[in-house]
């Protein structure tokens, strides 16, 4: 038994392979995901978990080099917008489509029971040196 961190032994394994450049997203329950990357399903009901807490797990873990996020996210969801802000302050906007699109190429999508709009966030890993 682990003493912290992530204790869902498919994402803990899915976390342990990625690496430079790759990409994970932090997904809404209502995100189209497309076939190709992995899914870790971790949506119990609406809200639960929520997107915050699955990311703070997440960047508990990570490095993360760079994030995005819909720019949709600002005026439809101005409290997530304010806690990706405090989390990621580098994190750049763009089109939702467009982060739609780059789902495709995603290493790892985690789903999430969050039941707001435009939760959803890609992080490109980055290297601990």
């Amino acid at each position: 038994m682990r003493r912290r961190g992530i204790l869902h032994a498919e994402l803990s394994a899915a976390l342990a392979r990625l690496g430079h450049t790759d990409r994970v997203v932090v997904a809404d329950c209502g995100l189209p995901i497309p076939a190709g990357p992995q899914v870790v399903d971790l949506a119990f009901s609406f809200g639960v978990p929520t997107f915050l807490q699955v990311l703070d797990g997440l960047l508990a873990e990570l490095v993360v080099e760079s994030a995005l996020v819909a720019t949709e996210v600002d005026a439809s969801n101005p409290s997530c917008a304010a806690a990706l802000a405090e989390r990621l302050p580098q994190a750049r906007r763009i089109p939702h489509e467009e982060l739609k699109w780059l789902l495709c190429g995603a290493k790892l999508v985690v789903r999430t029971g969050e039941a707001s709009p435009y939760a959803n966030v890609v992080l490109r890993c980055g290297v601990p040196f």
